[in-house]
């Protein structure tokens, strides 16, 4: 009799836990026309007094990912007035060219973003970056001179040693332990050291925050080259950088198109320093939405797998009315009505650093997309 008294005891705690977070799940459209009225109106009550909203991605490559954004993208323009988007993309290049070639190829030659840039060009809405990693075509061409120009504009003195070697690590970013000296990167490093105390340096925000871009770079391309100990490093510029585009640009809304694990709004030993979003949301609090996605099906998930999940109490996709629609979660709504999910940890496909973790606390709002597709290019 205990036995079974038991038995209906967790069986009825688990139809509990279930429905109260059903009753913050709401089906979505089709990918061609994701967003409802439904999910339109929670969006909007969450957005009244945000500037900024992120929209993360699982994978780099989920092309599925991308195009669920892009219809949050159109909403939040069309609907909302945002009129900039930042990229995971290299912060000097995209302030003096907001042009879509100086984004990684997977998302400025895949054929799922193809809408995305045609919408964002005919609606002229802006393309800026906050990631350190000096990628660009464009820093690739004109970062040497511009940094000569500002520096003889202003009278700030430089040894023509520094010119080249700046010149040297641009051209070879990726390999420039092949090309630099252990000396040479240090002297780099040092001059970088000394403009950043430089008066006209500091008074000057925008190159203040290029001259830090510029060391981290050197850093993470040399000393942590092929580790992951630059990761921290990279994050804590990102979210500097994000920080001063919102805090210099207070007339705009801002759009951030970036990876699942950097917008986590809370820092966790197991992130390995990948804190992009809490550093920013720590230095900006209650200015922005995270919004996570993820695609069920992908080409590297076998449906077993999938099915074996959806059937898990511990993990996400249970809650999920179907694995076959499209669906989202209001994280922020769920964590308001019953404040012990902040803590709930489950299995999950948003790809940070664990899988089992909080997710309602990580973000405020799960998207999940049925049929994922991995990123195409265009011929």
């Amino acid at each position: 009799m205990k036995k079974t008294t038991l038995l209906l005891f967790m069986i009825f705690g688990l139809n509990i836990i279930s429905a109260q977070v059903e009753q913050n799940i709401y089906e979505l459209n089709t990918i061609d026309n994701l967003l409802n009225n439904e999910v339109k109106v929670i969006i909007d009550k969450n957005l009244t007094d945000k500037t900024v909203v992120f929209l993360g991605e699982s994978e780099h490559n989920n092309g599925s990912d991308f195009l669920a954004k892009t219809e949050f993208v159109k909403y939040l323009v069309l609907e909302k007035g945002y009129k900039d988007i930042a990229f995971e993309g290299d912060f000097f290049g995209l302030y003096f060219d907001h042009n879509k070639i100086n984004l990684s190829s997977f998302w400025s030659r895949s054929i799922q973003c193809l809408e995305l840039f045609e919408f964002l060009k005919e609606h002229h809405v802006t393309i800026w970056g906050f990631d350190n990693q000096m990628s660009s075509g464009y820093t690739w061409s004109n970062f040497t001179n511009k940094l000569t120009e500002f520096l003889n504009k202003n009278e700030i003195a430089y040894n023509e040693d520094f010119v080249l070697l700046t010149e040297t690590f641009i051209k070879h970013r990726k390999d420039a332990n092949k090309y630099l000296t252990n000396p040479q990167v240090d002297y780099l490093k040092s001059e970088i050291n000394s403009l950043l105390k430089n008066d006209k340096i500091i008074k000057d925000t925008l190159w203040f925050q290029i001259l830090q871009n510029y060391r981290s770079a050197i850093i993470l391309n040399t000393t942590y080259a092929n580790s992951q100990k630059g990761i921290p490093l990279r994050d804590s510029l990102m979210a500097k950088n994000l920080d001063f585009l919102v805090k210099t640009m207070t007339n705009k809304k801002f759009i951030v198109w970036v990876h699942n694990g950097h917008m986590a709004k809370y820092e966790y030993d197991f992130m390995k320093g990948q804190t992009m979003g809490s550093q920013f949301v720590n230095s900006n609090p209650d200015v922005s939405y995270h919004i996570a996605f993820s695609s069920i099906y992908m080409p590297y998930r076998k449906p077993k797998w999938i099915e074996k999940a959806s059937n898990d109490e511990d993990d996400l996709l249970h809650f999920l009315p179907s694995i076959e629609k499209n669906y989202f979660i209001d994280s922020k709504q769920l964590i308001s009505n019953y404040p012990e999910y902040a803590e709930k940890e489950y299995e999950g496909m948003f790809n940070l650093e664990k899988n089992n973790t909080n997710w309602f606390k990580h973000f405020d709002a799960l998207v999940f997309i049925s049929k994922g597709e991995i990123v195409k290019y265009s011929e």
